[in-house]
């Protein structure tokens, strides 16, 4: 989702941490008392409910609590809330259907903060945890969304308050395995793809937990962002990659604004065909789709929608031959056209494309070749402009060998201008290319290992700091200049090339308000 009018910088909420993955044997089959683990101060006011094995609310328990001196209990607005009296452990019992389930609760000193990393409530999974991510901020809308699977294929959406109470859960209604919480809208709903061989279904659900509408669609979802102003834009692509079309929605009902056709790129056979790994002379010409390489999309601060991809025309061929006779590829011409291109779309479906970078040249077959493309996590640079991460492949020509590519951050102004191109390492394993932007414009990127610190004006480095691990990815950038990294254990806060310090352990997410919730690891 686009957030054009959220900073990129957090003042974190150090911790509050939810939703701790609890094994096969744990206690309490059936249903439970939520949410568990719960750490509160005195004086504070702890909501809780009761929820079965899919996550559906139970009513009409008995509630108790083992120590009235402790803490006391009422019932508000259908849930029994507990008001912590005093420091201890206070243990909370419902008796419901003649069973009975119990939840101890920790009370803390209110004169002393909590201590850092203590939980203040987890969830208890119904299933295989698909995803979870914050909700757009409303007055009455949920503030988390989770989505999970159950053992038998049921996939439900919850949506949780920010004390951990749970205000509503929706079934999707088909049974498919690859499924993914896309992201959440400006109207406090969330996004769901069900992702089949070939083709897609979106969901979207609202704040209230209904269904809005629904589209299915044939080919790959290669990006998706929502305006502040509730137009969907959605990246749809064939799934050979020659086909692409950019299609603008009401986010609100469902319906089309606009549908783009990107140009699609080419490769043409000229008096040659491919007969296996050789090529045969023949008298005729075919052409063919080639496969286009794109970025996600995403709102600028400008509030139009920006997307970068490849755009090339290929032609591989020999001027004269024998029809029939074997031709060997050192006696071919490859000729390219071959563009790195902008568009920046604007809510009524015009558009600006720009050539970002290009090639245009004829060449030996045999001759190196080398590609541009650009990588998923293009962003803005807070200056109306866009931050686009490109690789420049290189191949030792027809068949021939590749060798790692060279990466860059282009920096491309708001007029479609290049300002320069930020030499990225070199570095092995997946790419982690997502970015953020924190105080005095310094953009924090990772490769690998590594957390790149650079400016964004200048393009020129502030630091490096390398984590010693296999990889890291980029989470937040933090209000004092700092960025916060995510290892495959751990929290870091990075402060410079040569100072970090770990802030918990596991998977966590930020929300809105930059508190922390830590994952079910």
């Amino acid at each position: 989702m686009s957030r054009r009018l959220r900073s990129a910088v957090l003042f974190l909420s150090f911790i509050s941490i939810t939703s701790f993955l609890l094994s096969a044997q744990e206690e309490d089959p059936g249903w439970r008392i939520s949410p568990e683990k719960i750490n509160i101060q005195m004086g504070e006011d702890r909501a809780l409910q009761l929820l079965d094995d899919s996550a559906q609310e139970l009513h009409g328990a008995q509630w108790a609590v083992d120590n009235p001196d402790l803490a006391d209990t009422a019932e508000t607005d259908g849930l029994m809330v507990l008001h912590a009296k005093a420091v201890g452990t206070v243990r909370v019992s419902a008796l419901l259907n003649g069973e009975m389930r119990f939840r101890e609760i920790k009370i803390w000193s209110a004169v002393r903060p909590i201590p850092l990393g203590t939980t203040n409530w987890g969830l208890h999974p119904i299933g295989r945890e698909i995803g979870d991510l914050p909700a757009v901020p409303t007055p009455d809308g949920p503030f988390v969304f989770s989505l999970e699977q159950t053992v038998g294929g049921d996939t439900y959406l919850r949506a949780d308050r920010n004390d951990g109470i749970e205000v509503w859960t929706w079934h999707m209604p088909e049974k498919t395995h690859d499924v993914e919480l896309v992201c959440g809208d400006w109207l406090a709903g969330a996004l769901i793809s069900a992702n089949r061989n070939g083709s897609y279904t979106l969901y979207t659900v609202g704040k209230d937990g209904k269904l809005r509408w629904q589209h299915a669609f044939e080919g790959v979802r290669k990006g998706l962002a929502i305006s502040t102003d509730h137009l969907l834009y959605l990246i749809n692509q064939s799934s050979e990659g020659t086909n692409t079309t950019f299609t603008a929605f009401d986010d609100a009902s469902g319906a089309k604004k606009f549908e783009l056709p990107l140009p699609p790129s080419t490769e043409q056979l000229v008096n040659v065909r491919k007969d296996g790994a050789t090529f045969a002379c023949t008298s005729a010409s075919v052409s063919g789709p080639a496969r286009t390489v794109i970025s996600r999309v995403i709102v600028n601060m400008d509030g139009l929608a920006y997307v970068a991809f490849t755009q090339s025309a290929r032609k591989l061929g020999i001027a004269k031959c024998n029809p029939g006779s074997t031709v060997s590829p050192a006696d071919m011409y490859l000729a390219r056209d071959e563009n790195l291109l902008l568009w920046q779309i604007h809510p009524d479906g015009e558009f600006r494309s720009t050539v970002v970078e290009g090639y245009k040249g004829e060449q030996p077959l045999t001759a190196p070749v080398n590609t541009l493309s650009p990588t998923p996590s293009i962003v803005t640079d807070n200056m109306n402009g866009l931050l686009i991460p490109v690789q420049s492949s290189h191949q030792a020509g027809w068949e021939g060998s590749s060798s790692p590519a060279d990466e860059f951050i282009y920096r491309i102004d708001p007029e479609g201008e290049l300002v320069y191109k930020y030499p990225l390492p070199k570095y092995s394993g997946p790419l982690h290319d997502d970015m953020v932007i924190g105080t005095d414009d310094t953009v924090f990127a990772t490769r690998g290992g590594l957390l790149i610190a650079f400016s964004a004006r200048t393009g020129k480095d502030v630091w490096r700091w390398d984590s010693n691990l296999p990889e890291i990815s980029v989470l937040a950038a933090l209000v004092h200049g700092h960025c916060l990294v995510q290892t495959d254990t751990a929290v870091v806060e990075v402060e410079s090339g040569t100072k970090s310090k770990e802030i918990t352990k596991g998977k966590v997410m930020i929300s809105w308000q930059g508190q922390m919730y830590r994952k079910h690891n």
